[in-house]
């Protein structure tokens, strides 16, 4: 948790003013609409895994009780959803959209989103081709992250919930894949990618403009 409120505090070190406004995290009347698309989104992506990967019900993989294990990862999850889409999204993806073209924008920031997750400390031949699974897996999440970003018009409510939401799930939910982790990796990267073109072709829309942005 340190961690991630540092993360967090270095972030706004780099936004040109300190608050929450200024990465996108703005209380808007779409906002409500926003958080669930975001929670309907990652609870989809933890479906199709449960439901194509081969796994098993009923294990943890932390020896706490569920009555800890739930407000613990609650907590976790939320804060590692804020500090980094603030980051990836409200800052570095914004910074890019204001210069370059948006697929431009969205990829290279989604880029750099996936070499942050690698463990340089960890890295060497016998792991890299985990390092590069686990890259290619966090980049379409990272591309399904900033595409809803962009579609809500740089409102950071959706790419928050989801990506909080996508924490959360994956740990409080007592099921555990019963494959390799590099077979999981591919199987998450392609199920970013089929959230990410059901996202595209989705009817959401920003509100018609009227609504003043207040900063949460």
């Amino acid at each position: 948790m340190a961690y991630y409120l540092f993360f967090l505090i270095v972030t706004f070190l780099f936004v040109d003013k300190f608050g929450f406004g200024s990465v996108g995290l703005n209380r808007i009347a779409s906002w409500k609409k926003f958080l669930l698309i975001g929670i309907f989104l990652a609870s989809l992506g933890a479906l199709l895994k449960i439901v194509f990967v081969q796994g098993t019900f009923g294990q943890s993989f932390y020896s706490l009780p569920y009555w800890i294990l739930v407000p613990a990862f609650l907590v976790l999850g939320t804060l590692i959803g804020l500090a980094e889409e603030c980051a990836f999204r409200g800052y570095i993806l914004r910074n890019f959209l204001d210069n370059f073209r948006p697929l431009v924008a969205v990829l290279f920031s989604s880029f750099l989103f996936g070499i942050y997750h690698i463990n340089f400390l960890g890295f060497n031949f016998s792991t890299a081709l985990f390092w590069f699974l686990y890259v290619i897996q966090a980049f379409t999440g990272g591309i399904l992250m900033a595409t809803l970003f962009y579609k809500t018009n740089r409102n950071l409510v959706g790419s928050i919930a989801y990506h909080s939401a996508n924490i959360i799930l994956g740990q409080i939910v007592l099921w555990m894949p019963l494959v390799d982790a590099k077979y999981l990796l591919g199987v998450e990267a392609i199920i970013n990618v089929v959230l990410v073109v059901i996202l595209k072709f989705s009817p959401i829309r920003w509100n018609n403009g009227t609504t003043k942005a207040v900063p949460i």
